[in-house]
């Protein structure tokens, strides 16, 4: 079996809690199976105490039963989310009292040195980069709209508080269209850590989520500081929550640079080797004559000196 280059609950992990709430919608999964990729895939359901979690469940085992290694990781990941969404509409046809469930999707995967993914919804997914946290993936919900309303003073913070709309999505994986889709990637490097979660995390701050994630700990006791720090919130009506947190080791980069490396050099070769063939096959059957191209390639030049004419000079 192939070395792994993230170990499980050192390098990455995930738990999910489900707070105050009668059921747990949110689903979550790892494929650590390549030795050179890396999945994980969170979903956070909508459709009541059954639709939501059948709906979440459908979607990762879809996406990861269909993301496939070969190819560009981009259009393999967009490939995967619209088989799991046609998986999805599948199963809602055949049990009509699912109609309606749907969730939101982040499909991540770590690969050459870069982290690529492709998410529906507004479950984040931050960065978190020389004691800074940066959230990576766009929000399909109103929130984003409805903090512009505050920036310009149509509303104050605690009208967003209350708001009916403040969790309605734009966009979700319903077995039907999908409106909006967020994909893109972005290089990594030693010591980054990712998190990738559902939207209970919004019980904690920025700054209390860098304040845990920047702690010198292995990736499940990070993931269960923040849950821990989640639930210590006492918070009336608390949603599912969902933590999953990767840390990129010391020597990521390096030893993907000596693996381009190796694939350059070998390349190289593979070239030389396929024109040498090429070269003795046609000596061999007299396409080229080898005595006359080897005098051709080191052929001295014939230094050729230009002298001006001499003129006589006629006397006036």
């Amino acid at each position: 079996m192939a070395e792994q280059f993230l170990i499980l609950n050192k390098n990455y992990a995930g738990d999910r809690i489900q707070g105050n709430r009668n059921y747990q919608e949110d689903d979550f999964g790892f494929d650590d199976s390549k030795s050179d990729d890396f999945l994980m895939v969170l979903a956070d359901g909508m459709g009541g105490h059954k639709g939501g979690a059948i709906a979440s469940n459908c979607i990762i085992r879809g996406f990861i039963n269909h993301y496939e290694t070969k190819g560009r990781v981009a259009k393999q990941l967009r490939k995967a989310l619209l088989q799991a969404n046609h998986q999805l509409a599948l199963k809602a046809q055949s049990q009509p009292e699912l109609r309606g469930m749907g969730c939101t999707l982040v499909g991540v995967a770590i690969h050459d040195k870069q982290l690529e993914w492709i998410s529906v919804g507004d479950s984040p997914l931050w960065l978190y980069r020389a004691g800074k946290l940066h959230r990576l993936n766009a929000d399909h919900s109103m929130k984003p709209f409805l903090q512009e309303q505050v920036q310009r003073g149509v509303l104050t913070p605690e009208d967003v508080v209350i708001h009916p709309d403040r969790n309605m999505l734009l966009s979700a994986v319903t077995g039907t269209r999908i409106d909006l889709v967020d994909q893109s990637s972005i290089e990594l490097y030693s010591g980054d850590r990712v998190l990738l979660a559902s939207d209970g995390i919004f019980t904690l701050s920025d700054v209390e989520i860098s304040n845990i994630l920047g702690k010198p700990s292995a990736a499940k006791k990070l993931v269960n500081e923040l849950l821990d720090a989640v639930k210590n919130k006492g918070k009336q009506n608390q949603d599912n929550t969902t933590a999953l947190v990767v840390q990129i080791p010391n020597g990521f980069n390096s030893a993907k640079k000596t693996k381009s490396l190796w694939q350059w050099q070998t390349g190289v070769l593979f070239f030389l080797f396929f024109w040498s063939l090429i070269l003795l096959a046609c000596v061999h059957f007299r396409l080229i004559d080898l005595p006359e191209l080897i005098a051709v390639m080191f052929e001295t030049p014939v230094e050729v000196s230009v002298q001006k004419p001499i003129v006589p000079t006629v006397p006036p």
